[in-house]
């Protein structure tokens, strides 16, 4: 009986990963939230799931500790064991206005400043904290396999290729979460573990988005992908619905094999 644990798991991709999952009846799946009660939408996917197989529990990847808790819990029902991590915890909302500025938008460095270290500390450490949390219990899976769900914005040729300034704070940030994930690939290769980073690519998550960008933000995404769009015009896809992007996720976590340890690939092209 495979066991999941999907950090990050309250709306968009994170959500439907566990949704997915949930349909076969043989997975015992563990989905994390920031706040479990005020998770609605996960709370109608627990309650829709027909082997009712999905466990919630309440996780800050900023807090280490809350991760060791939980690691806890799981280890409790498993017997000490959890066969898959899938991290997809990530900092990219509305609420300050900073989400889509460049390099160059902000209004001061002390605002580029702030707005880096929250995201680092979510998109990067949050990864390192979760692994750190959940390795124990991954030694003694069947598995041993561990996915960062990434970002195409992430990656050096993507960026250059596209011409992409905006999103500053979340690409850097998820860069160098792609380097954690090599870092444990490296570290832990010799122990049979496969690590690698998945980008689900462009995805319309608003059906589940915590709340509705503004006008101004709107604007903001309208303007840079007007920008790109002039610059490489065939490098911006349609977004795919949620069902469809993890469907092709999913499909490249089941097929990963010791070859694929280390690697990043995205199921948009």
């Amino acid at each position: 009986m495979p066991t999941y644990a999907v950090i990050g798991a309250t709306r968009g991709v994170g959500l439907e990963i566990v949704r997915q999952l949930a349909a076969n009846p043989d997975n015992t799946v563990f989905a994390t939230a920031r706040n479990v009660e005020k998770s609605l939408h996960l709370a109608k996917v627990i309650q829709e799931a027909p082997a009712k197989n999905v466990v919630a529990l309440q996780v800050d990847v900023v807090d280490h500790r809350s991760l060791k808790v939980a690691a806890e819990k799981i280890a409790q029902a498993t017997g000490g064991a959890l066969d898959v991590l899938i991290h997809n915890a990530a900092k990219m909302d509305y609420a300050n206005g900073n989400l889509y500025r460049s390099l160059t938008e902000y209004e001061s460095m002390d605002a580029l400043d702030a707005e880096f270290i929250e995201a680092f500390k979510v998109n990067t450490l949050g990864a390192i904290h979760s692994v750190d949390a959940f390795l124990p219990l991954l030694r003694k899976g069947s598995t041993k396999k561990i996915v960062i769900i990434s970002t195409d914005g992430g990656e050096r040729d993507v960026v250059w290729k596209t011409g992409t300034t905006i999103l500053a704070a979340y690409c850097v940030t998820k860069s160098a979460e792609n380097m954690v994930m090599t870092k444990y690939a490296a570290e832990l290769v010799d122990e049979g573990f496969i690590v690698a980073a998945i980008s689900p690519g462009v995805v319309d998550v608003s059906g589940t988005a915590a709340s509705p960008p503004s006008a101004a933000e709107v604007a903001d995404l309208k303007r840079a992908i007007d920008g790109i769009r002039k610059k490489k015009s065939n490098q911006i896809e349609k977004p795919s619905t949620p069902e469809q992007s993890v469907k092709k996720v999913l499909e490249v976590v089941y097929s990963l094999g010791p070859q694929d340890t280390a690697t990043y690939r995205s199921v948009q092209g």
